[in-house]
């Protein structure tokens, strides 16, 4: 099924001379392009803009938890539209002021505590073990604040809005827990980055991620970008589906042609559709284990993997299906090999 987009400009956290939160180029290769003889690598960077003051005083900063309940058990089978986010009995969520130049809203109390509330622009992480759950966040999460990453857990929380697709990454970008997610409205789910000190260390389990494009935005489901002997990554039974986006490049893109690494790699029981090559897994070191993951049938542009095979250790139980438009899968076809 493809999801409609409305198309607007992205948000950003902050003015320029205010807060910096490291936009992360896209990279990857756009489904118009012929497909190349061998691996490839993405576009480099633009420059990061640079903060001319000190960040804002952030006001009016929650700190205590509300009443709202998590949703009732987990997905039946893969992760849905309707099993993920918010839990539907949130009717009202209590709406947060932002306290960055309306448009963000920035905590910097650690072990702040959001639960079932609505926050109507983008979320900045400035401070440790901040949990965010059964919540509606309009606009980013990240932690990419001040080259701090702070650490933090978001569960049973919609990011994103159905009416609008922005060009960056929705969750990011590196010491973070997310599981029971639905993303919306973002050319990116999701960002891993850092280093072997602050970077990697991330897990995102039983989520759903829709993409969009506005025309350039090369999308994907995950992207990893400017790791460097960054350590651990789970990515366990999401839905990515990257269907009938106009630009794009791969619902699981763990390639970082900046020339970083990310070790300690667990890619299983996933279901995938969409991409140019929908399964590209590059520039790992370390274990590398891509078990159990469903690639949708005959969704792809040019082939449905191209990854370093020779640095992935464990590749099993990987097939190729058939779904039904309520994701549920109707018929294993064949296995699905590694291909470089």
């Amino acid at each position: 099924m493809t999801e409609s987009f409305g198309r607007s400009r992205a948000l950003t956290v902050a003015t320029a001379g205010l807060l910096v939160l490291g936009l992360a180029a896209c990279q990857g290769r756009d489904k118009t392009a012929s497909p190349p003889a061998g691996a490839s690598s993405g576009p480099t960077p633009g420059p990061s803009p640079t903060r001319t003051g000190p960040p804002p005083t952030p006001t009016d900063v929650p700190t205590a938890d509300s009443t709202a309940t998590g949703r009732p058990g987990r997905c039946p089978a893969y992760p849905t539209p309707d099993c993920t986010g918010a839990p539907r009995t949130l009717t009202a969520p209590r709406k947060l002021k932002l306290n960055v130049d309306d448009d963000a809203l920035l905590i910097d109390k650690p072990g702040t505590v959001l639960n079932g509330v609505h926050v109507p622009g983008n979320l900045v992480i400035a401070a440790d073990d901040v949990t965010i759950r059964n919540s509606v966040i309009d606009g980013r999460v990240t932690n990419d604040y001040k080259d701090a990453d702070h650490p933090f857990t978001i569960t049973d929380t919609t990011v994103g809005r159905p009416d609008r697709c922005v060009s960056e990454d929705a969750v990011g970008t590196s010491r973070y827990r997310a599981s029971g997610l639905l993303v919306r409205g973002f050319s990116h789910g999701f960002k891993v980055s850092g280093d072997a000190v602050k970077g990697g260390d991330v897990e995102i389990t039983d989520s759903f991620v829709k993409n969009c494009s506005n025309g350039a935005d090369h999308a994907d489901g995950i992207q990893v970008w400017g790791v460097h002997d960054a350590r651990h990554l789970v990515v366990r039974h999401n839905t990515f589906d990257q269907r009938g986006v106009s630009d794009f490049t791969a619902p699981l893109f763990l390639a970082d042609s900046a020339g970083g690494t990310i070790s300690d790699v667990t890619v299983e029981n996933n279901l995938v559709a969409g991409g140019t090559y929908s399964i590209q897994l590059k520039h790992v070191a370390g274990r590398l284990t891509v078990r159990g993951n469903r690639m949708v049938d005959k969704t792809w542009s040019y082939a449905p993997v191209e990854s370093w095979c020779h640095a992935i250790q464990t590749w099993t139980g990987n097939t190729i299906v058939t779904i039904d438009p309520a994701y549920k899968i109707t018929a294993t076809l064949r296995p699905l090999p590694c291909t470089e």
